[in-house]
């Protein structure tokens, strides 16, 4: 699964939600949680379900952010907005992997993205991760800044901790993990700044909160053509070398082992997934 951007879509605005689909965007979050107003609620789970219903076969991927798993509205969420088929359930404030475990009991066989937002739900991340729903860990960074009492700048310092775990918790588990938003939608360089960063510390994409932000993500987040034609040269060294009964080549006096070559082949499948898409 390809998720280079992630755009929300306010679920009470039934114009952002359709033109969501048409952004460029890997995944859409249809959101029925903080982005709406209790009084609104019914109302937006309705345009949600009208949504989903319209894009059915959509490549894009479409997910609904239902209402935490300790709120009275979950449940409702999900009656609702099911019939329309999303393609998973978004699940804000996760801070343990039975907080998952009613949701997964009440939705099918959908896949689950679990919403790390909270010192706790940061220090369960790896059990989070592991749980067998959830395929994709999203890092919630507004509210992790919130509650660790830090200020989100830009180079988030205080924040590198909490993103390195979220990081290491995702890969021991075998998911996805998403950056969490840039609020400033007017400083582009700032927001590739941070793309960057989170590239740098190994997210696959990042949440975006305003289709502006899109084209930079995918942009950022697909292997240059200088990664690729690399990528493709270790390929081509190690299957000579396994050719010749070795297990270790050198590649521009550099040595390519195993590892390597792993790294290389999902840089190439990343790419072709890309071009799959796009085509």
């Amino acid at each position: 699964m390809m998720l280079r951007s992630v755009l929300y879509a306010p679920g009470h605005k039934d114009r952002v939600l359709a033109k969501a689909l048409t952004t460029g965007a890997d995944a859409v979050i249809f959101d029925l949680e903080d982005a709406v107003a209790p009084a609104t609620k019914p109302a937006a789970r309705q345009q949600v379900l009208a949504a989903l219903q319209a894009s059915s076969g959509s490549r894009v991927t479409r997910t609904v952010r239902i209402n935490a798993p300790h709120s009275v509205w979950w449940r409702e969420d999900l009656a609702t907005v099911l019939p329309g088929q999303p393609d998973a359930i978004v699940i804000p404030k996760v801070e343990r992997a039975d907080d998952l475990d009613a949701i997964a009991h009440n939705c099918g066989d959908l896949p689950l993205w679990a919403m790390i937002e909270s010192p706790l739900g940061v220090l369960h991340a790896a059990a989070i991760a592991a749980h067998p729903r959830v395929t994709v860990l999203i890092a919630g960074t507004s509210d992790l800044s919130e509650q660790l009492h830090v200020e989100l700048q830009q180079d988030r310092l205080p924040l590198l901790l909490v993103l390195q775990q979220l990081v290491l918790a995702a890969r021991a588990a075998g998911v996805l993990v998403l950056d969490g938003v840039f609020l400033n939608i007017h400083d582009d360089d700032g927001f590739r700044r941070q793309c960057i960063e989170a590239v740098r510390f190994g997210f696959d994409g990042k949440t975006v909160i305003h289709p502006s932000q899109v084209e930079a993500a995918n942009t950022l987040f697909t292997p240059s053509a200088e990664q690729v034609a690399h990528a493709q040269r270790i390929m081509t060294a190690w299957s000579e070398a396994d050719g010749r009964g070795e297990a270790i080549c050198l590649l521009d006096g550099r040595l390519v082992e195993q590892l390597h070559m792993r790294d290389a082949a999902r840089i190439l499948a990343l790419w072709q997934s890309i071009a799959d898409r796009t085509a």
